[in-house]
């Protein structure tokens, strides 16, 4: 198959990429910069110059395409400006859809595992748990419907609601963030007793999923979970395992106010949010097989990372 990427050059993305191009599947992959060019050129993807608000190019690369990954969205949290990224994100799937309309072809958006009401008991919820109106976040929701909506425009879209907490080969949007707050500030945080549990996703496994949709699945909404058995504690200990400093309890207003975690890691940390994958085994074959997290964190792929921090510190 043909495949054209949004954030190509990105964590979720360039695996992604790497993974079907192993495949033998032929990629484009969007890219920004000269050096995003040469990141995809290492991997075999065509780099095609643009971003997520050139939507004639994305509109003219999604028509060439047998499959479609969206994994691009700009993570800016700041006051004001989530919002902003989310209109740009459903202006990017208008021009990707405009590509596909009519064609039948596969549409794989992106979108977050937060967000949905977690199950009162402490259980796992699936992709039919209602919104929760309340989720600090919920902007995001608004391109889950925009996205959805596409299939009456006769390409078959899935959605793929991704753990917060996707990790591995030393990357990511939090782990990396935890770990350079916990080694200025000389402590790690976890808040409450820490036994919430949170939903966690291999990198690897992330994107033998995405390809899993792309060649299975007819349309829908998938989780995107590797484990729902992690701790805020246990990250909060590996990270302090990592990096040698110690670890602590703060109530949540403390971790709010406070520099080393603030309100969006104390929203994921604080939050006990757990996202079945039993759709995507069932329906796709698809099975989570990486590295714990919490092990991965203190003794394997962040060791270099840690490393660098502490050099620019």
């Amino acid at each position: 198959m043909h495949f054209f990427i949004t954030g190509a050059t990105g964590y979720i993305g360039s695996v992604c990429a790497e993974k079907a191009i192993a495949e033998g599947h032929t990629v484009h992959g969007l890219s920004r910069t000269e050096a995003g060019d040469a990141k995809l050129k290492a991997l075999g993807v065509v780099p095609i110059r643009g971003d997520l608000s050139s939507f004639d190019t994305l509109t003219q690369e999604s028509a060439k395409a047998d499959v479609v990954l969206h994994c691009a969205f700009t993570h800016d949290f700041a006051g004001g400006k989530f919002e902003e990224s989310v209109r740009i994100d459903c202006e990017a799937i208008n021009a990707l859809a405009k590509g596909l309309k009519g064609s039948g072809k596969r549409l794989i958006v992106s979108s977050v595992s937060g967000g949905r009401l977690a199950d009162p008991n402490g259980g796992e919820i699936d992709e039919t748990a209602p919104a929760d109106e309340n989720f600090p976040l919920k902007a995001r929701m608004a391109s889950e419907r925009y996205a959805m909506e596409k299939n009456k425009e006769g390409i078959r879209v899935s959605l793929l609601r991704i753990a917060a907490f996707v990790y591995g080969r030393g990357g990511s949007t939090f782990i990396p963030w935890l770990i350079a707050k916990a080694h200025s500030a000389r402590v790690s945080l976890y808040i409450g007793d820490g036994s919430q549990k949170v939903t966690t996703l291999y990198i690897d496994d992330a994107a033998t999923l995405y390809l899993a949709v792309a060649k299975h699945a007819t349309g829908g909404i998938f989780n995107g979970s590797g484990s729902t058995t992690t701790t805020a504690k246990e990250i909060a200990e590996a990270v302090g395992t990592l990096l040698n400093v110690p670890v602590r309890s703060v109530t949540t207003e403390e971790a709010v106010k406070d520099e080393n975690l603030g309100p969006i890691l104390s929203l994921v940390m604080g939050t006990q949010y757990r996202s079945s994958n039993k759709k995507a085994r069932e329906e796709l074959g698809w099975k989570p097989t990486g590295i714990d997290l919490p092990t991965d964190v203190a003794y394997g792929s962040y060791i270099e990372y840690a490393t660098k921090v502490a050099q620019n510190a």
